[in-house]
């Protein structure tokens, strides 16, 4: 009998297969047969059988309860060593015995990409991290090649890859993060020989024919560096300085099943989401003591609604996304795993958002904790000649279910001003996208223009309709851009002059936007108001 489907891991920092498993979990274990020309040890846990969950629920409504309904898990993990490296071959639930430490990050993407044809991709996992986190799971209904998945490689992360290799000897499929995973055929004993040729597949550079751009974030290994960065992480939060840093759940899950979150360290506090500002508020004068260490301990558990039972899911220190610099250098903590942000992308970012215009909209702060809403408002009222509140929805002709905003201020010298209040729970990428989403809608799209036009006519104040429909041509008039400038207000409690203020993720989505904006022809700009 032969394997169908192989899950390997990389290992690091492992000198004997002890090493590798986490120090909470006690597998039984046993040695491998001499004969089977395999150097190693494997570990598993007997299964036990239970009713699941949600047969005490089910049988609370019927007329006889149900039996013999049962669910078990196995867990085996097969540590051995090839070209002097470890390997972990995981069964079951196997991974859970591992020590995270100890597995080589991004092994099986790197394996992956140097084998997988590019033009025979059939799903990609990129994740885009800002002050919001968004995950993206993109697949195709058959294999296809880069530009068929939208990838942004200027500012997405590739998490994962699945897709067809370029020699069907290799395996017949492949999909690779930190695990990599092989569809393929073949017997237990010669995984040693796969595993040496999957240490081989990693240490390539094919890979950058193709996909240079995921160098653009290196994983730190220097553990120098790695506790030099952590110390920085950790006075900042001893001191409630979240200016860098912020939650956000590592990897995807299903929101319509979370009840809510726990926090260990916390008296069992219940969380609707994931933020750091009210986790310290929640641990009191003990967050001036927290230290990596004790992020490190700590659970993030999840409640599901289908369960009622919380599951620990993470620790704390996986939750924190932040952003640190040593030297000018750029660091990012992602998914509990430092990396460096390549001076090259640094620069291309910094020298796009060079290129914003100079530009203000000429507005006032606004008023300590005023919302968006009530400042737009407040504007249009104290500038009347120069200031139009449009903070509406304008539905698209044709039946769209959802509208576009034109813009929350219109300015009598063609600023289309966009405004928002950057809170702890707020974010900025739906403000840049909307300004992008406005502007390519206004130049191209007519009738939605002429839906603006009849608002404008509805709701401006008497006497100067005119004034502001010259700034919005009809359906049968050209839109002569060089009229107009994008401009993004923040309204923030840390205002300060040019960009310094926006966090590196939030500028490469700024430079995303803001390119898509100046292609079409506008000008644009970025301030920040006192709030």
């Amino acid at each position: 009998m032969s394997l169908k489907r192989l899950t390997v891991f990389l290992l690091r920092d492992v000198s004997d297969p002890d090493d590798a498993i986490r120090p909470a979990k006690s597998p039984d274990s046993m040695l491998l047969d001499a004969t089977s020309g395999l150097d190693g040890r494997f570990y598993y846990q007997r299964s036990h059988q239970n009713a699941p969950s949600w047969v005490t629920e089910v049988n609370s409504v019927l007329r006889a309860p149900i039996s013999a309904v049962f669910s078990a898990s196995a867990s085996g993990l097969l540590i051995l060593r090839a070209s002097g490296r470890f390997f972990a071959i995981t069964f079951g639930y196997g991974k859970g015995f591992l020590d995270p430490s100890k597995i080589q990050r991004q092994f099986g993407l790197r394996v992956a990409l140097n084998r997988i044809d590019p033009a025979q991709i059939r799903s990609m996992d990129t994740k885009t991290f800002e002050d919001m986190v968004v995950t993206k799971n993109t697949q195709t209904s058959k294999s296809s090649d880069i530009p068929t998945f939208g990838v942004d490689v200027s500012r997405d992360i590739l998490r994962a890859v699945a897709g067809e290799p370029r020699d069907k000897a290799f395996a017949k499929r492949l999909a690779g993060s930190d695990a990599l995973v092989l569809s393929l055929d073949l017997a237990l004993t010669d995984v040693t020989a796969k595993c040496e040729e999957l240490l081989t597949a990693y240490e390539d550079t094919m890979y950058r024919d193709d996909f240079e751009w995921i160098d653009h974030l290196e994983i730190v290994e220097d553990e120098a560096r790695v506790s030099e960065l952590d110390e920085l992480l950790e006075a900042q939060l001893q001191a409630a300085d979240t200016r860098q840093t912020h939650m956000a759940t590592p990897e995807p899950i299903a929101w319509e099943d979370i009840d809510a979150f726990r926090i260990s360290g916390t008296y069992k506090r219940e969380y609707d989401d994931l933020d750091l500002d009210e986790y310290l508020a929640a641990l009191g004068p003990k967050a001036a003591g927290i230290t990596i260490s004790k992020l490190k301990s700590r659970d993030v558990s999840i409640r599901y609604t289908r369960s009622g039972d919380f599951d620990g899911v993470w620790n704390v220190y996986q939750c924190l996304v932040s952003e640190q610099r040593i030297q000018g250098q750029l660091f990012a903590l992602i998914e509990g795993r430092w990396f460096a942000i390549s001076d090259t992308l640094v620069r291309q970012v910094d020298t796009y958002l060079a290129t914003l215009s100079n530009r203000t909209p000429g507005i006032d702060n606004a008023a300590p904790g005023e919302v968006e809403p009530d400042y737009n408002q407040r504007m249009a009222l104290a500038y009347p000649e120069k200031l139009l509140l449009l903070d509406a929805k304008i539905k698209r002709p044709g039946g769209s279910s959802t509208g576009i905003e034109f813009c929350d201020l219109l300015s009598a010298s063609g600023d289309l001003i966009h405004v928002k209040r950057k809170s702890r729970s707020s974010t900025l990428s739906h403000l840049f996208a909307q300004g992008a989403v406005s502007a390519t809608t206004f130049v191209s799209d007519g009738p939605y223009r002429d839906e603006l036009r009849a608002h404008i006519q509805q709701t401006a104040p008497v006497g100067t309709q005119h004034q502001w429909l010259d700034l919005v041509p009809g359906s049968g008039s050209v839109v002569d851009k060089s009229r107009y400038t994008v401009c993004y207000v923040v309204l923030t409690s840390r205002a300060e002059s040019g960009t310094g203020w926006l966090p590196f993720f939030s500028k490469l989505n700024l430079m995303q936007h803001g390119k898509q904006l100046h292609t079409l022809g506008f000008d644009v700009s970025l301030t920040a108001l006192q709030n």
